[in-house]
């Protein structure tokens, strides 16, 4: 089994290996809103107009 390895290292025919890339994204940072954010986003602070 040792000369076929070694035969196939001389020949060049071994498979090289790949080298494995770091494609992960980055974690992304959660926003923090204050309550008061949060209320003008959901229109709690809106103006209120009458005829």
């Amino acid at each position: 089994m040792r000369m076929i390895q070694l035969e196939i290292k001389q020949h060049g025919l071994h498979q090289k290996k790949k080298v494995k890339t770091n494609n992960r994204k980055p974690n992304k940072r959660k926003e923090q809103l204050s309550k008061w954010e949060i209320e003008d986003l959901m229109g709690v602070r809106r103006d209120i107009y009458t005829r």
